[in-house]
């Protein structure tokens, strides 16, 4: 483990700690051995669009919803990105009174909604391919991300209203890598269906570029944060390796995140964070945005 890693896991253990869920009362034994997230639950759903079976897993406040409703953020890549952000959600009421009480500006109780395949990360690349690319082509069927934001908007999103008080106004998007792409794609083409879009480090480059050259469906009223991180484009860390070294000129995270932030903060109606982090790398930016995003998904209105 190196010492930056250390430092991150540092974090989300004292974050865990600071917010009265502990390392050890947060996770519970399951049958077989299984460790589970104390305060999370699942339920899978089989989707009519892609045919795909999701396993949605959510944080659930144990505070009441505010007025208006709860705010909601859906998380791609569940299978890894929820058990951060259930430990950074801080359920309680008496969690969100220790930030208060702290001089921070609490957030309000929201609920995460984490959109999972049920498999280690690494056996899920085609799947992710599937559901988070554009289609190439225009086909007289919905397909790649159209046929998965279909999923979301007329299955997923239905069914957390049926089962908790949610406010319509205040919903979040995050994704990272081809997630941030899926993020970026779903603002251009409906930005009304969310008011928050988290695209982190976003392959810009996937999908033969597509995304980075598109306009907007209709006028947008809604927030983006586009957040990359400082080392994503490392040459001279892979100076000996060419092929390595051509792949990741070509896809010029750096450049295509920076241009197409600066289209962004051009649009009208659209408020743009874009941040380049330093010393953070590809995979640290998921970390670092899972331990940020949810106090910005639920700020108070």
């Amino acid at each position: 483990m190196n010492a930056k890693f250390q430092a991150v896991f540092h974090f989300l253990t004292c974050l865990a700690l600071w917010l009265g869920l502990g390392t050890a009362s947060a996770l519970a034994a399951g049958q077989d051995g299984v460790v589970l997230l104390r305060g999370a639950s699942q339920f899978g759903m089989t989707s009519s669009y892609t045919g795909q079976n999701y396993i949605i897993y959510l944080s659930v406040p144990d505070a009441p919803a505010p007025t208006g409703g709860y705010p909601v953020l859906y998380a791609l890549d569940g299978d890894s990105s929820f058990p951060a952000l259930h430990l950074a959600n801080p359920r309680s009421a008496e969690a969100l009174a220790m930030q208060a009480a702290h001089g921070r500006n609490a957030p309000d109780p929201g609920i995460v909604v984490a959109i999972g395949y049920g498999r280690d990360m690494l056996q899920t690349r085609d799947l992710r391919s599937r559901d988070y690319l554009p289609p190439l082509q225009s086909t007289s069927s919905p397909s790649g991300a159209d046929a998965f934001a279909l999923f979301i908007e007329r299955e997923l999103k239905p069914q957390i209203a049926a089962r908790f008080p949610i406010n319509p106004a205040r919903q979040s998007l995050l994704g990272h890598s081809y997630g941030g792409l899926f993020t970026l794609y779903r603002l251009l083409q409906q930005p009304a269906a969310f008011q928050r879009y988290f695209a982190i480090s976003p392959s810009l480059w996937a999908a033969e570029g597509r995304v980075a050259d598109m306009g907007f469906s209709q006028p947008p009223a809604a927030r983006l944060a586009l957040w990359i991180g400082g080392n994503e484009q490392p040459a001279a860390a892979v100076s000996a390796d060419p092929a390595r070294k051509t792949r990741v000129e070509a896809r010029n995270m750096l450049g295509k995140a920076q241009a197409f932030a600066a289209r962004m903060q051009a649009v009208p109606g659209l408020d743009t964070d874009f941040r380049v982090v330093p010393d953070h790398d590809h995979g640290e930016m998921a970390i670092y945005a899972y331990a940020r995003v949810l106090r910005l998904a639920f700020a108070p209105d």
